[in-house]
Formats: structure tokens, C-alpha cells, sequence
């Protein structure tokens, strides 16, 4: 196993589209889900779309904790090398159009990720950004 440098980290989040968002939950338990998530390095900002519901699970975890953890990982050659990165930081609640430059590398990076742009009605979801406090990551290889 070897540390990857920024540049590295910073590539695996501008290439890949989908990772594991974990929030804390009232309860104490970890609460991790999938997302599409667009990375924008120019002004490093990580931003997801992520579904409205009041009650949901999701939201009463964000309203208890907003600091949060994320996930990404590759296998960049089969069964032999996979490269991981570890994001941390606070997710809050923005715009559109704070986000766009890394909501259009989610666009591009996801074949099956929303666009608010071409939705009839964006009432059901809400642009989020990760605030990276930290990051790291790592690269394993067999053999």
C-alpha cells in the first residue's frame, strides 16, 4: 500500500462520478449511501444532488451532524491495483450556480446522474457541497 499525492487525489475525484457519502446519525449509527457526486478542481469544491424529504433518514442526520465522510475508489487495473481516496469535512446546503462547474463534472462523469438543468421540476432536490477539511488517499496493489 502507498499514500497518493494531492495530485493524484485530485484526479481520482475529477475522473470518477459515484462514491459513498457517510453521515452521522441521532441514533450513533453510521449512515453511508451512494451518490453521484462532480469534483471541480479548479475551485476544489465537491458537490452532490441529493433528494428533499423532511423526514427522511438522511436529513434528520444532516440536521444532528453535518460533518461528514466520503468515499471514492477505482480498480484501475483488474484484480490487481485499486486506488481509494477519503474525504472529510461539512456538507452544506448552496446553489446551483455556486456549484455548476462541479455539478457539470458530475454530468459528465455519471451516465445516469440528474440534471437539474433539464428537469421539469428541481423541488426535489437540493445541491449540496462537501466543505473538504481533509483528504487522502491510497493506492494497493497484488503481486
Amino acid at each position: 500500500m502507498r499514500e497518493l499525492s494531492d495530485e493524484a487525489v485530485v484526479e481520482i475525484l475529477t475522473e470518477n462520478g459515484i462514491g459513498v457519502l457517510a453521515l452521522s446519525s441521532p441514533t450513533g449509527n453510521p449512515y453511508p449511501i451512494p451518490v453521484a457526486f462532480g469534483y471541480d478542481p479548479a475551485s476544489d469544491s465537491l458537490a452532490f444532488h441529493l433528494s428533499e424529504s423532511d423526514g427522511s433518514r438522511k436529513h434528520r442526520a444532516l440536521r444532528a451532524d453535518a460533518n461528514v465522510g466520503f468515499t471514492v475508489y477505482e480498480e484501475t487495473e483488474p484484480r490487481s491495483v485499486w486506488r481509494s481516496v477519503i474525504v472529510t469535512g461539512t456538507l452544506v446546503e448552496t446553489t446551483y450556480s455556486d456549484v455548476e462547474p462541479a455539478l457539470a463534472s458530475l454530468a459528465s462523469n455519471t451516465q445516469f446522474a440528474p440534471n437539474p438543468v433539464s428537469w421539469d421540476d428541481t423541488s426535489t432536490t437540493t445541491p449540496y457541497e462537501l466543505r473538504i477539511d481533509d483528504w487522502s488517499g491510497r493506492e494497493f496493489r497484488v503481486g
